[in-house]
């Protein structure tokens, strides 16, 4: 046999098949190039549509960040845990501490964390009070509310807050909690959208009246759906919005993985439209969930996807309406309370 020539021939079958996976590489470089750059003009066209329109909004950002579906349950053991709690009268009401306090104490409405923080990390005062962190968009001048974080982000439902009653003397006189417990990764992390490309959807689902102002972006979690083991969670832009023709803020939610606008009808967290906060505009939201009933037994990946599918079907119509230049005149809708 001929191995010199047989030598020959796969080195020139080597370097023709590293010559076409180099040029598929470049190529694929450049399209994301141009679909990045495209993005970016197209979410540049969509603000100034937004402006024209009287729509102002915060500094935002293009930053695109990963997250994934989480899992976690209701705590159901918190009567057990509430009785070495002292000075205050607490009780478990549906899965929930009702704590009234002994005695009161006062807070600064600007920052009342600043108390609250040293007062929650005291077990005789709060259990778990170590994982809530303060959430500035959902309090308000008569509640101030702490959070459960997931991978570092808010948890956007009642059954993860941490709520203080504060009365018209500023002073806190009791507090309603929530706790979640076994959280869990379901999938690996993913790519979110951004800040901004959240924002310019929201916009064209005309879910933003003109004259409008975005309070605030925020990353956080939502109920995506309720299983008999527990509840399933998915990244989300939670958005702010107060209209011109409103005195509180309109909660509106973007599915982080999808860019899908999460619907009320079909959401299992209804927001709250809730007052502001300070005559400097500084307002706030209060989202709560109902649990919805479900024949799935478990949380595994089959029902995400079967919840995914749905959502994108009944959202079909919707985005396949979206464009550039859709018209922004549809009035936001005022959701409210369905408390779990």
């Amino acid at each position: 046999m001929d191995f010199r020539r047989i030598e020959v021939i796969f080195i020139v079958v080597f370097a023709i098949l590293n010559a076409y996976l180099f040029g598929s590489y470049w190529q694929y470089q450049l399209e994301a190039g141009t679909t990045s750059s495209s993005n970016s003009s197209e979410n540049s066209t969509i603000l100034k549509e937004m402006r024209n329109d009287q729509i102002t909004y915060m500094p935002l950002s293009d930053k695109k960040s990963s997250g994934y579906y989480a899992s976690a349950t209701v705590d159901n053991s918190l009567k057990d845990d509430i009785k070495h709690l002292a000075d205050q009268s607490a009780r478990v009401v549906d899965n929930r501490v009702e704590s009234t306090l002994d005695e009161g104490f006062t807070i600064d409405p600007k920052q009342p964390q600043k108390t609250l923080n040293p007062f929650i990390k005291n077990r005789y005062n709060v259990v778990f009070g170590t994982e809530y962190r303060y959430n500035a968009n959902l309090s308000s001048s008569n509640q101030v509310i702490y959070t459960q974080m997931i991978d570092g982000h808010a948890v956007y439902s009642k059954a993860a807050k941490l709520i203080f009653y504060v009365n018209a003397s500023n002073e806190v006189t009791g507090y309603s909690q929530g706790h979640l417990v076994n959280e869990k990764q379901l999938r690996e992390e993913s790519e979110l959208i951004s800040q901004t490309r959240a924002l310019t959807w929201l916009y064209q689902y005309n879910e933003i009246q003109n004259n409008s102002k975005i309070e605030w972006a925020d990353l956080g979690y939502t109920n995506l759906l309720t299983t008999d083991n527990g509840v399933v969670y998915v990244p989300t832009w939670i958005i702010g919005v107060k209209s011109k023709s409103s005195t509180g803020i309109q909660i509106k939610r973007i599915n982080a993985f999808s860019g899908v606008l999460i619907k009320k009808d079909r959401e299992e967290e209804i927001a709250q439209t809730v007052t502001a906060t300070t005559a400097e505009t500084q307002s706030s939201d209060d989202s709560s969930t109902t649990s919805s009933s479900s024949s799935t037994t478990s949380i595994d990946s089959s029902a995400i996807s079967s919840t995914e599918e749905t959502s994108t079907s009944s959202d079909e119509t919707s985005s396949s309406s979206v464009g550039t230049t859709v018209s922004n005149e549809s009035s936001s809708d005022t959701a409210s309370t369905t408390e779990q």
